[in-house]
């Protein structure tokens, strides 16, 4: 491995620790629903539904690397 090459694992393995501590934060907030009727959801997660969403969040990261390594496969091997 080069060293451009650890530094893009670090930075995937950077990312990969943030979404799980992010999701892990989310979800100890989370009240537990009592009875069968759901809780409100919050003000601010009703303005930013798909921003505050973890699930969305390790998608789009998810994406946006493996775009990122198709051009890298891309320049360096075409």
């Amino acid at each position: 491995m080069n060293l451009f090459e650890m530094v893009i694992a670090a930075i995937i393995f950077g990312i990969l620790a943030v979404s799980l501590i992010y999701t892990l934060a989310l979800g100890r907030q989370q009240k537990v629903v009592q009875g069968e009727i759901d809780t409100q959801i919050a003000k601010p997660i009703q303005k930013n539904v798909y921003v505050k969403n973890p699930i969305f969040l390790s998608y789009g990261i998810f994406f946006a690397l493996v775009l990122f390594l198709i051009l890298f496969i891309a320049v360096s091997f075409y």
